[in-house]
């Protein structure tokens, strides 16, 4: 599995150069990744709250929330995404709200989207809005104005 470093000496031990960067021909069968910077990778990064979980309480986050299971309280977070299995009872507050389980409260947002199978009861307010054809919404939908 490792081999040591092909040398004369009888008593070779791996260098820090045995670890350098590939080369050339070896670099072109592996294509680059360009990630952004760690601060921006981080945001890319969702909290899950999987299928089975059930959490009573408040969650605040700088990123992304994916809600598979069940939360009853008050959310904020960048964005919000409750999954075909998620089910979300309470006040929301982010900037994009993606539903397509169930949401029932109120909540505030900047784009909301909703999917052919979703359903939402309550108040939303919202910047920008795209619901698929056969979404369930029961409530008040409020488009508010861009803020200067």
């Amino acid at each position: 599995m490792f081999k040591k470093a092909q040398n004369n000496k009888p008593d070779a031990t791996l260098s820090e150069e045995s670890f350098s960067t590939p080369s050339v021909a070896s670099e072109a069968a592996v294509p680059k990744r360009v990630l952004p910077s760690a601060g921006v990778l981080d945001s890319y990064k969702p909290s899950v709250i999987s299928e089975g979980f059930v959490l009573t309480g408040d969650i605040f986050s700088s990123g992304i929330l994916h809600i598979e299971g069940k939360i009853n309280g008050k959310i904020k977070a960048e964005s919000i995404n409750i999954g075909p299995c998620g089910r979300v009872d309470g006040d929301l507050d982010c900037e994009t709200l993606h539903v397509k389980g169930v949401f029932s409260g109120s909540a505030v947002c900047g784009e909301l989207v909703v999917a052919d199978k979703a359903t939402v009861q309550g108040r939303v307010t919202y910047r920008s809005i795209t619901v698929s054809r056969g979404a369930n919404i029961q409530g008040e939908l409020l488009c508010r104005r861009e803020e200067h």
